[in-house]
């Protein structure tokens, strides 16, 4: 029924009379509901979208409101994508979302959304909220970020949503869709021309941005920037068509401003690498109004027209389309007229003919509608037509040195050249000489001609094509004005709308002269845009009287100084450089560098000695110079601004008057100073306005519909400084309203009464209510300025009020009306009209006294119409408990609309019956005890016996069954209990948190007792220390643990003694390292291998290795000690082969004997190696065989006979008086000598051989063991002398005295020069001198069996057995040998 109908019968006050014969339980619902938190989370949370179509969130219960998802709505997937997550840079998408997986102090590793994973640095990767992805906002000052990444993101997805336009506070971007959207049509322009100055939630649009536009009082302007292509012309139109809609428009001006484009876009655009109708010149369009506020006129005007593309189009770029339409698409009666052939032909064509997207046939024929719609006359056309044929031809003529004139040149095709001349309405004749001579004129003298060289020729050819194309463009300019209502002049009003669309921010792989003018205008507009920004932010706290700090914003001042600045700036020093004689691109780029070396925003290039760079806003660009010369160059001699004045063709008298005087400085005036002059004039014009910003984007190069590449787009609003934007708005207060509308729009926030009655103080009261932070809110004299935050705050307490309002108001209203006094129909309509509200109601939990009484007189109005059979199926479910059959009749009751008493109690026992399945399928699936306990509890709360009852009764007792398994083997941690308990488990399906923690203990067990076991197999040290560390870790004990503990300690103290005895290689140590080693089956490293080859190879070869550890380790005497037991073995080996008489040096018996003359020879020989009590004659070895000095001879001969004399006086076989003097003599003469040495050895044998006074022999050994100590025997006879040193019979005299070290002491030190020191004096107590020249214990074996307090050796614990507790270890023995009787006290050094 009509709503108008019940309200119209609505009680004035509660009556209360409904009669109900059931309480309503408002609770249901409120409760905790665990098996479905545990199972599938419920929530009080409802998804609700704003004004601006925006996602939001709202707490049922509490009101509380939020942008961000709650985890109880996110999907799996949402939840999975929880985490920190950041942007990070991508080749063609410039930035992507990535969660964070891992960090490190510099790189971050990453998942995409593909799921592809990357190593980024933390540098080149910027914060990401995942939930400001949900929030596509209109106005990209109410981003939770103001990075570049979400902007593109916000950007890109409301362009594919087809909203194309977004703000940044007043400023539009524009994103051109390429194809046509429903944005302009009649209802759209209706909709925002008529809206109310006060209404805030209208989309962004280009209508939007120009409200009031007719009650302006200070010039605007409108400020349209963007690539060619990105939209800025089908801008303009939306502007002018808003414009004459709101403010009518006199003889249409805006339609003939619109029919100018084609002629604009011929004579003005080009094909360039980026685009394929890029605008190559600015055009500023103003827009007149009269008294009346009405359209009345319009002028446009053009600046910085790209004049170098007519003589010099980039590789693979075209020349200004006129050129190819007139070639390609003039009628074949104009191409004859004009002279003109194929495109092809002409030199300033041939960079480029063809483009696929141009027609220029149906662009030739609008050129010609334009004309003729804007009052045009051909003949007025043609001559434009003319003058674009004479440049063509002039393109081709070519230049050759004339041998009739020195220096000079001549036009090689003269035939061109007239038909150019033809065209000019010139002689050609004159035309020829103008371009290869000219005219110097010195005031005071006669006039003379110079003539010019094929090269400058040439270059003054392309100044007159350039000139002329120059003067003609604004020619058409200003005769598209004159076409105007009101010749282009503005209204007596004087105000006006300037509109201007000019080229954007460009960077090239190679950029020149062209790009540095166009970046430099869009660098001045830039700054324009920031001081106009940042102005009107300071002029609106001023007025409002708000104290603000001052907005940080990017001032390019220093780059605009650095281009433009006298006299050091790019263009002036361009400008001096072509007054200079020899003046060149070189030169300048020197100056320039010497010049601004110390610049921060111009830099250098080292690898390209051409290019420079400069740091524009947009970003660095590298200028390459060369060329940039001649691209200034705009220079026309005299000769051919004369020669155009005396023109037959009209237009040519239009643009050079004869009368016109033109001056010298005009006609060398460069391309740069016009550039500056124009972009100054253009300057002034918008700095005398109010500017409007349009940044137009171009999504795509490809012109393909609704085809977003991100790469582009980020580009283009890094150089149209919407980034820079973004932040300036950002930092200030972007959201304002005026006190009223702010009051009006949030007093709905309140829950309280206001407390004053201003309007200013109750937009207070509002902010400290809604707990807005006071550093982001400002209120001023007239309005209430905020940040975004506060903003999103503010709109979602609002929106959720609004709902909750409509809700109340609706129950309130449907709630105080008297069913019973409607009609049938309007009653039915009515209950149906109660029963959305009451459902309302219910989802967003409404419990106010209205909602109450809506439900019970819903409730009332369905008992009285439920029929008798659904009655009785009521009662039946309800006895029976039948899930099934309560399902089914409480579902035809919905349908129905039924709700009664009885409905009720079947849905409550069905929520309860549900309630217990849905709590014993997720406790019978879960398989907590504690669930299942209330599972159980539940179903016996209210009787209910269903066999899944039953069921989870019977796991219960399993469940607590494994429970107390699982507690005693973990508490006792033993493997065998811990691998039931959780065989158990898997046997009844039990896998809740105990029991994954304790079969993650199981697991470690059992892998701790495997890694045991390897280790104790494989007797690895390593392996026994980590499999012990695992262990630890889990506090497992066991006797296979206890037993790896014993043996890794045992394998680490063998290792420790192997590396700490490696460099000694003590025998002792080695064996019983080797030993320990071998009772444990150690495998060991190398060292341990070398020391088992040790072992267990030859005793030599090992006592050479001690030998050579000892001399490393610098122990002489160990070195001494092991060397006598090697030659212990060496005599033992050799036995007899190292008896005297087979000494290789002995002299043969008998030529010994003939050196004495007189006597038996025979028996002297025989006696040779025997005791004799006379003198010896002569020496008994060779050892003076080779002496060639006689005297020499004589006197080592006697010192020899004198040494053997003195052996047997100290053997008391010959008298003396004088024996320490002799004794000195010998120790002496054998130092001095070193044949005395070993004859002296062989005597000392001799004399101790058959002697026949036994008794005499000990006498000798001291004498002996004082001259081992001194000198050695010759290397020759050293065996000799330690196997007679050895020998049985004299054994016991020579170890007395520890001859067999003393020899090897000898042998190593070498000869004791200071012996021959000693006094003989000394001598006389020769004890005494043997004492302190000899220590023998230095040379015992040492012992390492412990004896009394001897300190025992480090490697003492290995020579107890480890298996064989409290035995001695067997440890291997050396070969026996010949032990010293010197004693055999331990080597404080050896057992080290």
């Amino acid at each position: 029924m009509p709503r108008s109908s019940a309200n119209a019968r609505a009680s004035e006050k509660d009556t209360g009379d409904v009669k109900v014969d059931f309480t309503i339980d408002t609770t249901q619902g409120s409760g905790v509901r665990w098996w479905e938190k545990a199972e599938e989370p419920q929530t009080i949370w409802r998804a609700c979208v704003s004004n601006d179509g925006l996602d939001y969130y709202v707490n049922t219960e509490t009101g509380e409101t939020q942008w961000e998802k709650p985890e109880e709505l996110m999907t799996e997937e949402e939840l999975n994508n929880n985490g920190e997550w950041v942007w990070i840079p991508h080749s063609t998408e410039c930035y992507v979302a990535a969660k964070v997986l891992e960090k490190t102090k510099k790189k971050i590793f990453v998942q995409l959304e593909d799921g592809d994973k990357k190593k980024v640095d933390i540098s080149a990767s910027q914060p990401l909220l995942r939930s400001s992805l949900q929030r596509v906002v209109a106005d990209l000052t109410l981003l939770d970020n103001m990075g570049s990444p979400l902007i593109l993101h916000c950007l890109r997805k409301r362009f594919e949503r087809n909203q194309i336009y977004t703000n940044v506070g007043t400023i539009l971007i524009s994103v051109n869709p390429y194809q046509r959207l429903p944005l302009y049509t009649e209802q759209v322009l209706r909709k925002y021309s008529s809206r109310g100055l006060g209404v805030v939630d209208m989309p962004p649009h280009v209508y939007k941005a120009f409200y009031g536009v007719t009650s302006f009082s200070k010039g605007q302007s409108i400020i349209i920037s963007g690539e060619s292509g990105a939209g800025k012309t089908e801008a303009t139109k939306q502007c002018l068509q808003y414009i004459a809609n709101v403010a009518g428009s006199v003889a249409d001006v805006e339609k003939k401003v619109l029919q100018a484009n084609p002629i604009l876009e011929a004579y003005g655009n080009a094909k360039t690498l980026r685009n394929d109708n890029s605008s190559r010149f600015g055009k500023y369009l103003e827009i007149f109004f009269d008294k009346k506020g009405r359209i009345a006129g319009s002028a446009t005007e053009n600046y910085l027209l790209e004049k170098i593309r007519v003589v010099q189009p980039a590789h693979k770029e075209r020349n200004f389309h006129i050129f190819y339409q007139l070639a390609k698409a003039a009628s074949r009666d104009l191409k004859r007229k004009l002279k003109l052939t194929n495109a092809e032909d002409y030199r300033y064509l041939q960079t480029c003919t063809d483009v696929d997207s141009i027609d220029d046939a149906r662009d030739f024929k609008d050129v010609l509608d334009a004309f003729k719609d804007l009052g045009i006359s051909d003949g007025e056309r043609d001559q434009t037509f003319a003058l674009c044929s004479a440049v063509l031809h002039l393109g081709n003529c070519s230049f050759s040195p004339d041998s009739k004139s020195s220096g000079g040149s001549k036009v090689r095709d003269l035939k061109i050249l007239s038909v150019a001349a033809e065209l000019l309405g010139v002689p050609s004749e004159k035309l020829s000489q103008a371009l290869t001579t000219r005219e110097i004129r010195v005031r005071g003298q006669e006039s003379t001609r110079a003539n010019m060289e094929p090269k400058e020729a040439s270059e003054t050819r392309h100044a007159l094509s350039k000139f002329m194309y120059g003067k003609m463009f604004n020619w058409i300019v200003s005769r598209i004005n004159k076409s105007m209502p009101g010749n282009g002049k503005g209204a007596e009003r004087g105000l006006s709308i300037g509109i201007l669309d000019i080229f954007g921010f460009e960077i090239f792989e190679k950029n020149s002269f062209e790009q540095l003018c166009i970046n430099f205008t869009n660098e001045r507009l830039q700054q324009h845009f920031n001081a106009h920004t940042f102005k009107l932010e300071q002029n609106i706290y001023k007025s409002e009287g708000i104290q603000f700090s001052a907005i940080d914003y990017i001032d390019n001042q220093p780059m605009v100084d650095l281009i433009t600045k006298k006299p050091n700036g790019v263009l002036p020093l361009l400008d001096e450089e072509l007054k200079i004689p020899r003046g060149s691109d070189k030169t300048f780029l020197a100056k320039l560098v010497d010049r601004h070396k110390k610049s921060q925003v111009f830099k250098r290039l080292m690898k390209v000695p051409t290019n420079f760079g400069i740091k524009h806003y947009a970003g660095k660009v590298i200028y390459d110079s060369t060329g940039f010369l001649e691209k200034n160059r705009d220079t026309l001699t005299e000769d051919l601004v004369e020669l155009l004045q005396g023109s037959t063709q009209p237009l040519l008298n239009e643009l050079y008057p004869k009368n016109l005087s033109i001056s010298s400085k005009q006609r060398k005036s460069s391309l740069a100073s016009q550039f500056q002059s124009q972009l100054s004039r253009l300057m002034k014009n918008l700095n005398q306005t109010q500017p409007h910003y349009i940044r137009c984007i171009k999504p795509n190069n490809d012109k393909a519909p609704m085809k977003f590449v991100p790469k582009n787009c980020y580009e283009q609003l890094l150089y149209s400084g919407v980034f820079e934007a973004v932040a300036i708005r950002k930092q200030g207060f972007p959201f304002r309203m005026s006190h009223q509308e702010f009051l009006e729009r949030y007093t709905i926030c309140m829950t309280k009464q206001f407390k004053g009655s201003q309007i200013k103080a109750k937009c207070k009261e509002i902010l400290d209510f809604m707990k807005c932070d006071q550093a982001n809110t400002r209120i001023g004299s007239t309005r209430v300025l905020y940040r975004a935050e506060e903003h999103k705050k503010l709109e979602l307490r609002r929106s959720i009020k609004v709902k909750n309002q409509e809700i109340n108001d609706a129950l309130k209203r449907l709630s105080r009306v008297d069913a019973n006094t409607l009609a049938p129909k309007e009653r039915e309509g009515f209950f149906i009209e109660l029963a959305e509200a009451v459902s309302e109601a219910d989802k967003f939990r409404v419990k106010t006294e209205d909602a109450e009484r809506a439900r019970r007189m819903l409730e009332a109005f369905v008992e009285a119409r439920m029929d008798p059979k659904t009655k009785r199926e009521l009662k039946e479910a309800y006895e029976k408990q039948d899930l099934k059959l309560l399902r089914e009749v409480v579902k035809k009751c919905d349908k129905e609309g039924y709700r009664t008493k009885m409905t009720r109690q079947c849905q409550e026992l069905l929520a309860k019956i549900e309630d217990a399945e849905a709590a014993l399928a997720v406790a019978t699936k879960s398989m907590e005890e504690e669930y299942l306990e209330k599972a159980v509890a539940m179903c016996d709360d209210f009787g209910y016996k269903a066999a899944s009852c039953l069921k989870a009764k019977e796991l219960l007792k399993n469940v607590r069954k494994a429970k107390v398994g699982i507690q005693k083997a973990m508490g006792k941690m033993k493997r065998k209990w811990l691998n039931q308990a959780i065989e158990f488990c898997e046997k009844i399906g039990l896998d809740n948190a105990q029991v994954r923690e304790c079969r993650v203990i199981t697991q470690k067990v059992n892998k701790c007792h495997k890694m045991l076991s390897v280790a104790k197999k494989d007797v690895n040290l390593k392996k026994l220390e980590m499999a012990l560390r695992a262990c630890e870790k889990i506090k497992y004990r066991s006797p296979l643990e206890h037993e790896c503990r014993g043996l890794c300690f045992r394998v680490r103290r063998i290792t420790e003694e192997l590396h700490e005895g490696f460099k000694h290689c003590i025998e002792h140590q080695v064996r019983c390292v080797v030993a320990a080693a071998d009772e444990i089956s150690m495998p060991g490293d190398k060292k341990l291998a070398k020391w088992r080859g040790l072992v267990k190879g030859p005793y030599s070869t090992f006592l050479e290795a001690q030998y050579s550890h000892a001399i490393d380790q610098k122990d002489v005497d160990r070195a001494i000690r092991i060397m006598v037991r090697r030659k212990d073995l060496v005599v033992e080996e050799k036995q007899g082969d190292l008896t005297l008489d087979r000494y290789p040096k002995l002299k043969e018996a008998m030529s010994w004997a003939r050196e004495k003359w007189w006597g038996s020879r025979e028996k002297r020989a025989a006696n040779m190696l025997k005791h004799q009590f006379e003198r010896l004659h002569a020496p008994l070895s060779t050892v003076l065989a080779g002496e060639m000095d006689k005297r020499r001879l004589k006197a080592v001969k006697y010192k020899i006979s004198a040494a053997f004399e003195t052996i047997q006086k100290i053997m008391g076989q010959r008298n003396t008086s004088r024996l320490p003097q002799r004794i000195m003599e010998l120790i002496r003469d054998a130092l001095q000598n070193e044949e005395v040495r070993t004859e002296a050895y062989i005597c000392f044998i001799k004399q101790c051989t058959e002697n026949p006074e036994p008794e005499k022999i000990p006498q000798v050994f001291p004498l002996l063991a004082l001259c081992l100590s001194v000198f050695p025997p010759g290397e020759d006879f050293e065996d000799y002398l330690e196997a007679w040193l050895r020998d049985p019979k004299i054994r016991p005299h020579t170890d007395k005295f520890n001859c067999r070290g003393l020899l090897r002491a000898s042998v190593h030190h070498g000869p004791d020069a200071s012996a021959g020191n000693i006094e003989k004096e000394e001598y006389k107590d020769l004890d005494n001198v043997l004492e302190q020249r000899i220590r023998p214990l230095r040379f015992a074996w040492p012992s390492y069996a412990p004896r009394g307090n001897a300190k025992a050796p480090s490697w003492a614990d290995l020579m107890k057995s480890y298996k064989q507790k409290g035995e001695s270890l067997k440890i291997s023995q050396p070969p026996r040998v010949v032990l010293l009787t010197g004693g055999s006290a331990p080597d404080n050094k050896e057992s080290r």
